[in-house]
């Protein structure tokens, strides 16, 4: 190929897609080619859909170098992660590296629910309303009978 040659290129593979995010302070990162339909999500849950691709155990410095970040952001992105259940089902494990007393986290998920999608990573409990009273005060029928009737007998005390 000649080097002033103008003519585009062809790739095998689609090049992968920068995002530029809506936050200034936040850099932009590269969607891999596997994702490039979820280009909506935001980058928590395209993590979370590659470390499902993975299906394995994943590091902070693998998802840093597949989505071109730096390594502490990726470590904010997989506590992110662990903490967002409504979204995203996953599993977090401490390895400690050998003769150290360093340790780092992988993390593995086992599903993510779509922004279209309606149902939960993780089923929470029906939340339990407060209960409805139809009348001031926790006594039976009977015995309210029998405290009226007790205090309708009552002698004033006279001074």
């Amino acid at each position: 190929m000649n080097i002033m040659d103008n003519t585009p290129q062809t790739y095998a593979t689609p090049p992968l897609q920068q995002k530029k995010t809506a936050q200034s302070n936040h850099d932009p990162f590269v969607i891999p080619a596997s994702l490039q339909q979820y280009a909506d999500e935001p980058l928590y849950i395209l993590i979370a859909l590659w470390c499902r691709q993975q299906n394995d155990w994943v590091s902070r410095m693998a998802i840093s170098e597949a989505f071109g970040i730096t390594d502490r952001r990726a470590s904010f992105q997989m506590s992110y992660i662990s903490r967002h259940k409504k979204r995203v089902d996953c599993e977090i494990r401490v390895i400690r590296t050998d003769n150290s007393q360093r340790f780092y986290h992988e993390i593995r998920v086992t599903g993510v629910v779509l922004s279209g999608d309606t149902v939960r990573a993780v089923p929470s409990q029906p939340k339990k309303g407060p209960l409805k009273r139809s009348r001031v005060g926790n006594a039976t029928p009977e015995l309210r009978n029998m405290l009226h009737s007790l205090m309708g007998s009552r002698r004033v005390c006279e001074d």
